[in-house]
């Protein structure tokens, strides 16, 4: 039973790592992808995907993972990949430098090593990024108005990252079958949670960009007219109802202000006093309250998606988020029946 239900979490761990890929190529425009971003978040899925597929061989056809150099190096790639994928997303204003790479470096190790070495080397590297990882987060404490039911779903996660790297480093002594079993697991649990936070909180990574953006002190708006750019700002939001557009993101209404995109999430909070996201959100749920009002023949979802909402979930999370209740409510509230 625990074997079928394990290969039941690699086959989704194999569908969920494909969908990732493509709404990261595709559909996934909250921040500025760079050659480097690229080519981590490629090698990052790939060897996720990879990790999986050798732990369904184990079970199917029972090839060793431990004894396999192969397996060693997609451990040594997935850890370098997921920080060059985060550092981007999780620091202000770095710089990729080919010499980045040199991350990569341990790979070479993993034709020498036994299993039982590798494996424990390879996830004592992942603890050193997850220590980044933690340090960064941690410097975010001061930017906690930007996050609100995340963190629980951030947490649940961290405690899956936890326990990968506890079964990794006692890989040797828990022995192949257990190994296989909880990680195949765990990495299925880890992408539930993150196909999770995608879904309930579609503009998660566009918040932390914010607040990346505002943990730090030094300005970026320097020898810039920050008044001229606010008057052309409110008149892309209050004339030309720029958010009305779902496609809009800090990148886009960036090259609008001819800014680069830390100015403009700089520029936002300075003078408006919080983050593109809900700058956004507020514009677009305050029309779409004036619409439920004055277009009671209106459809909820199409009033939605008029105001600039991609999908009626996002438009329901946003409304509840704002104003503590549902579009549906509030027309109940303004004494107006629903359509």
């Amino acid at each position: 039973m625990l074997t079928l239900l394990t290969q039941w979490m690699i086959g989704f761990s194999l569908i969920s790592l494909a969908l990732l890929w493509m709404v990261y190529w595709w559909v996934f425009k909250a921040f500025e992808k760079t050659w480097l971003s690229k080519i981590a978040c490629s090698l990052m899925l790939t060897a996720m995907g990879l990790l999986q597929w050798h732990h369904w061989q184990w079970l199917e056809l029972g090839h060793s993972v431990f004894s396999n150099p192969f397996y060693a190096a997609i451990l040594f790639t997935s850890a370098p990949a997921f920080y060059l994928f985060s550092r981007e997303l999780l620091q202000f204003n770095t710089r990729n430098h080919p010499a980045l790479l040199l991350h990569f470096l341990p790979i070479a190790l993993s034709p020498w090593l036994s299993g039982a070495i590798a494996l424990p080397i390879a996830f004592s590297i992942g603890s050193g990024y997850a220590l980044w990882l933690c340090l960064i987060v941690f410097k975010l404490r001061d930017q906690r108005q930007y996050f609100s039911l995340e963190f629980a779903t951030f947490a649940a996660f961290a405690a899956i990252a936890l326990f990968i790297l506890l079964i990794g480093l006692l890989a040797p002594w828990v022995g192949e079958f257990w190994f296989v079993i909880a990680y195949s697991n765990l990495i299925g649990l880890a992408l539930l949670a993150m196909l999770y936070l995608q879904l309930r909180f579609p503009d998660i990574t566009q918040k932390t960009c914010d607040a990346v953006a505002a943990s730090y002190a030094a300005s970026t708006l320097k020898n810039t007219d920050c008044d001229a750019l606010v008057s052309q700002l409110k008149q892309l939001l209050h004339g030309q109802k720029i958010y009305r557009d779902e496609n809009l993101n800090l990148s886009s209404l960036a090259d609008n202000l001819a800014l680069s995109s830390h100015q403009t999430s700089e520029l936002i909070n300075t003078h408006f006093g919080q983050s593109f996201s809900r700058l956004i959100r507020e514009h677009r749920v305050n029309e779409a309250k004036q619409q439920l009002i004055h277009e009671p023949k209106a459809s909820v979802l199409s009033i939605g998606l008029a105001v600039g909402f991609s999908t009626q979930s996002n438009f329901y999370s946003a409304f509840r988020e704002l104003t503590g209740e549902t579009p549906g409510q509030f027309r109940k509230r303004m004494g107006i029946a629903d359509t």
